[in-house]
Parts: C-alpha cells; sequence; structure tokens
C-alpha cells in the first residue's frame, strides 16, 4: 500500500512541476506577445502640449491610428516591428519622422518645431 501512495504522490508532484513549467512558458511566449509594438510618448510645441492631434504610425501596410490627449501623451500599439513612419496631423501641418517599433514597450516623445520655413517633428 504503502508503493502505491509514494507512486501517487510522485505523480501529483510531477504533474504540478508540469503545470507550474507550462504556466511559466506561457507567461514568457505570451507576455511579449502583448506588449510588442507599445508605443507611447509625449508630443509639444514650445511648451505647451500638442492636445487632440491625429497621430498614427505606418509600418508597412499597417496604419495604425490615435489622438493625443490633453497632455499631449500619445499611446499606439502595433503588431509589426520595424521601421516605421510616426504621423502627426496638426491645422495645416502633415509632420512626419522615421522611428523603430521594438518588440518592447518604447518611449518617443516629440517635438513641433520650425527649420527654417518648414515644420519637423524632432525627437528629444
Amino acid at each position: 500500500m504503502s508503493f502505491i501512495i509514494t507512486v501517487m504522490e510522485t505523480t501529483f508532484r510531477q504533474t504540478g512541476l508540469i503545470r507550474i513549467f507550462l504556466t511559466l512558458l506561457l507567461g514568457f511566449t505570451v507576455v511579449p506577445a502583448v506588449l510588442a509594438g507599445n508605443v507611447y510618448g509625449t508630443i509639444r510645441e514650445g511648451n505647451s502640449p500638442v492636445r487632440s492631434a491625429a497621430v498614427s504610425i505606418i509600418c508597412g501596410t499597417e496604419s495604425v491610428p490615435g489622438r493625443t490627449d490633453a497632455e499631449g501623451v500619445y499611446r499606439l500599439f502595433t503588431k509589426a516591428t520595424g521601421n516605421c513612419q510616426f504621423v502627426v496631423e496638426l491645422p495645416g501641418r502633415k509632420l512626419s519622422v522615421s522611428m523603430y517599433s521594438f518588440d518592447r514597450p518604447t518611449a518617443y516623445d516629440f517635438d513641433v518645431v520650425r527649420d527654417g520655413t518648414n515644420w519637423i517633428l524632432r525627437k528629444r
């Protein structure tokens, strides 16, 4: 009888370890996928936040739209990684800049500045 109990305890212990292993494996594969391409930051013009501006990230054929909040903060999620274009649409101006979407959350803060006669987005 003690042999059967020992076998059952070993089986339960192994099953518990397998569950823990599978849970960890799932966590390490799902979490990076959920966070991939999470791009966030602020947009400012002078010392003021750029409020309610249309923003988008264009990576290949994928375009992800969004909008800045009252503090000039934006948060966008794209499944794509690699070279992308970040676009801000302001009244009478459409500005863009190259950026890179990583497989982890990445912050990009921008300033809208005048460069001669043109307006540009400059990474902070």
